[in-house]
């Protein structure tokens, strides 16, 4: 289930969701609009890889679950080594 289909998730929280299915609707791609869709593993990840590159989102995390898994977009990473110096990694 897409985030913006579910009620329990913030609205600030499916932000690139919503972005993914209203770009789907507007060009007729039925399966990225749905609410929901039986994906596997490796559909899923197109699916993932499709929203970061629609929102220019840094990268995808899957989390494994029980009954479904969670994918979450991400956008810049900052990265601090011991010495307390930071490095951001982002799409440009």
């Amino acid at each position: 289930m897409w985030s913006w289909a579910d009620e329990s998730i913030l609205p600030e929280l499916s932000r690139d969701a919503r972005a993914v299915r209203d770009r789907a609707e507007a060009r007729g791609y039925g399966a990225l609009a749905a609410p929901a869709l039986g994906a596997d593993v490796e559909t899923a990840s197109a699916l993932a890889a499709i929203a970061v590159r629609v929102t220019r989102a840094t990268g995808f995390y899957r989390g494994p679950g029980a009954r479904s898994d969670a994918i979450i977009t991400f956008g810049p990473v900052t990265l601090t080594r011991a010495d307390g110096s930071t490095r951001t990694v982002e799409v440009g």
